[in-house]
């Protein structure tokens, strides 16, 4: 007899079929065994009083840290608190939480939505080259475009599951056109990558549900390789990565995307804020 399930929210009928709309991720997040149900209880009795922010206090929250701690309490008290400390240390609740340029190296932005209305973080890559900036002293800027980056995605997705109730994760869309590989592999350059990630994996966890990378020139096998081994074995099942073939990334991504949703360096039309209107060939 299979063990009885729970599923978070209180409105089961209506969830059981989002869930069904909005795919296995959905449901594994919203979904828990009775035995799961009484450790995530138990969990947020212990740490809810010292929740800084209110999202924090919140069931979908909290199950994150436990869940990626296989349901071990004490392991997701000891990574949530060093969260926390971690948080304080670099002043992230002070960050004004809105995309946001560097230069113009490398941009994200924020008001991109799926098929399903899900949020999406795109990351473009533009003129990027992470050498240059870190001869310039500019290493903890460009860590710091980073953190803005990851928490305002993931913010933006907690925002969501608290308003609408049927998204617990979004997208991160990578747009590498422009990037040119030997200037963003120095060691400083490739230390500082890896370190993004393991920052992301330790502080946001089960934030993203796919990481789509486009327009991945041919030398980025074993740049991407490296960062994929920073990341967690469920994130680097989701992770695909497309070349500049147009029509075979136009496909992939109509999958999730409607072609208004994306840019024109994607093949999509979307022009984003502070986005110049560029003629870009995708022929």
């Amino acid at each position: 007899m299979p063990p009885k399930k729970f599923v978070i929210f209180c409105f089961v009928v209506i969830l059981i079929t989002i869930s069904l709309i909005a795919g296995s991720t959905f449901e594994k997040d919203v979904t828990l065994t009775l035995d799961q149900k009484f450790l995530l209880d138990k969990f947020r009795a212990k740490v809810v009083d010292k929740m800084p922010q209110d999202y924090m206090k919140s069931e979908m929250y909290l199950v994150k840290w436990l869940r990626t701690s296989n349901f071990h309490i004490v392991a997701a008290e000891e990574r949530l608190f060093q969260h926390l400390e971690w948080r304080k240390e670099r002043g992230i609740d002070d960050l004004d939480l809105k995309s946001e340029f560097l230069d113009d190296d490398i941009r994200f932005y924020l008001d991109g939505r799926d098929k399903l209305g899900r949020p999406f973080m795109l990351i473009e890559t533009r003129n990027h080259d992470a050498r240059r900036l870190i001869i310039q002293g500019k290493y903890d800027q460009l860590v710091r475009f980073y953190e803005h980056a990851f928490e305002s995605g993931c913010k933006l997705g907690l925002d969501f599951t608290e308003r609408y109730k049927n998204v617990t994760r979004g997208h991160l869309l990578v747009n590498l056109h422009g990037l040119i590989i030997q200037q963003n592999s120095c060691v400083a350059c490739v230390t500082m990558f890896v370190q993004n990630i393991i920052n992301f994996v330790q502080n946001y966890p089960e934030c993203v549900d796919k990481i789509i990378v486009a327009n991945a020139p041919l030398s980025f096998n074993v740049f991407g390789n490296i960062g994929k081994a920073a990341f967690s074995e469920e994130i680097r099942r989701n992770i695909q990565v497309y070349g500049k073939n147009t029509q075979l990334l136009r496909k992939s991504l109509s999958t999730d995307f409607e072609l208004d949703q994306i840019p024109p360096s994607l093949g999509g039309s979307k022009i984003y804020a502070g986005m110049e209107d560029e003629n870009v060939d995708n022929k």
